[in-house]
C-alpha cells in the first residue's frame, strides 16, 4: 500500500489554527519535522498541493504553505533523504522552458525523488496537452550516458547524444536543449489531482493520479472511469499509480469517537475510527476501487501523529506497507523508469 502525506502548517482543516496559534508553524523547521516524521513512517511522498495554484484575491488560506514548491521541495530533499517530493505547479503560471529546468533541477538534487502535480489551465485543453509535451521533451534533452567527463579527450558530453526540442505549436513556441542532464528516474513523476471533469490529459500522460472525492460511491466511480481512460488513451493498467485523498480522525477507542467533534470531508473521503477501523476501511476501499494506496490528509497536527504513530503500525502489523529501500520515487511507486526515445530509435519532439 502506498501512502502520501499532504503538507499544511497546521492541518487540513481550515479553523486548526485556532486550536495552535503558534507561527513557528509556518516556518521551514516546523514543516520540515512533518516530512521527517512521515518519511520515518515509511511513507512514500510528501505533497507540496500550494492551494493548487490559485492565488488569493483577499484572503490568505491557514491551510496553504507559505513557500513556493519547488523551492519549498529543494531545501527538504536536503534534509530528508528518503521519501518523494511531489510539488505542485499550474501551467498557466510558468513559462514551460522555466518550470522543465526548475524540476530536472529539483529532480537531480534530491537524487531522483521529484514529482510534479500538474495544475493545467481550465480554460484551453489543448494548451495543457502542448504544455506537458513541451516539458516532457525538454526533459529528454540528453541521454541517460550524454555526460562523458572524458579529460583525455577534452569531451565533457557527446554531442550525439543530446537532442534539441525545437517545438513551434498551436499555443507555444519553445526551444531547447534543456542545460540539465537526466536525473537516476529519468523524469520527474507527472502526477494529477482528478474529480469530476476532463480527464484526458490526466490519462494519456499522468502516473501518479490523485483521485479527490467525498463518497466512496464517488471515488469508485472516478477509479473505474480513470481506469477506462487509461486503457482508452493505450496505456496499460500497469502504467499509472491510484491513490485516494483520505481524511482521517483517529480516536483511541470507539466510546471516544465523538470527542473528537465531527470533522467536514476536506477534499477526500473522512474515515473515523480506532486505528484498526480505519485501517479496516483502508483495505476494504483499496480492494473495492483498485487502489495502489492513499494521500493522507490530516484535518489538523494532531490527526496526523495519530495517523502516523497508531494507524501506520497496524497497517504494518498487517503487513500492508513494510519498509521501503529504493532510491527513486519512480522505484517507490513500482513505476518503469522511462526509456529515452533516442534509445528505441525516436527523435524526441513535442
Amino acid at each position: 500500500m502506498l501512502l502520501g502525506y499532504s503538507l499544511t502548517p497546521f492541518g487540513h482543516d481550515p479553523d486548526a489554527w485556532t486550536k495552535a496559534r503558534d507561527r513557528r508553524r509556518l516556518g521551514f523547521d516546523a514543516l520540515l519535522d512533518q516530512v521527517a516524521a512521515a518519511e520515518a513512517a515509511g511513507f512514500d511522498f510528501v505533497l507540496l498541493a500550494d492551494r493548487l495554484g490559485v492565488r488569493p484575491v483577499d484572503d490568505l488560506s491557514s491551510v496553504a504553505v507559505p513557500f513556493e514548491p519547488t523551492l519549498l521541495a529543494s531545501a527538504l530533499a536536503t534534509r530528508a533523504d528518503r521519501i518523494g517530493i511531489v510539488a505542485a505547479a499550474s501551467t498557466a503560471q510558468h513559462e514551460p522552458y522555466n518550470l522543465a529546468r526548475r524540476f530536472a533541477s529539483l529532480d537531480l538534487v534530491s537524487k531522483g525523488r521529484a514529482g510534479w502535480l500538474v495544475v493545467p489551465d481550465d480554460g484551453d485543453a489543448g494548451r495543457g496537452n502542448e504544455y506537458v509535451d513541451v516539458v516532457t521533451a525538454l526533459w529528454d534533452s540528453f541521454e541517460d550516458d550524454a555526460f562523458i567527463y572524458d579529460k583525455a579527450a577534452g569531451r565533457f558530453f557527446d554531442p550525439s547524444k543530446m537532442h534539441v526540442a525545437h517545438h513551434q505549436g498551436a499555443y507555444l513556441a519553445v526551444r531547447g536543449p534543456l542545460n540539465v542532464n537526466r536525473s537516476p528516474q529519468g523524469r520527474p513523476v507527472l502526477a494529477h489531482l482528478l474529480e469530476e471533469g476532463d480527464d484526458a490529459l490526466a490519462a494519456r500522460t499522468g502516473e501518479l493520479l490523485l483521485l479527490q472525492a467525498d463518497t466512496v460511491e464517488g471515488l469508485v466511480a472516478i477509479a473505474a472511469r480513470m481506469i477506462r481512460s487509461v486503457e482508452a488513451a493505450g496505456r496499460r493498467r500497469s502504467d499509472v499509480r491510484l491513490v485516494a485523498n483520505i481524511v482521517p480522525v483517529v480516536a483511541e477507542s470507539e466510546q471516544a469517537l465523538g470527542e473528537d467533534g465531527r470533522i467536514l470531508p476536506i477534499a477526500g473521503i473522512q474515515m473515523d475510527g480506532t486505528p484498526e477501523m480505519i485501517a479496516d476501511r483502508l483495505q476494504e476501499l483499496a480492494t473495492a476501487t483498485d487502489l495502489e494506496g492513499f494521500t493522507i490528509l490530516p484535518p489538523s497536527l494532531e490527526m496526523g501523529q495519530r495517523f502516523l504513530g497508531d494507524v501506520v503500525p497496524e497497517l504494518g502489523r498487517r503487513g500492508l506497507i513494510g519498509s521501503r529501500r529504493q532510491e527513486t520515487l519512480r522505484d517507490r511507486l513500482g513505476l518503469a523508469q522511462p526509456v529515452h526515445p533516442a534509445a528505441s530509435g525516436k527523435e524526441v519532439s513535442a
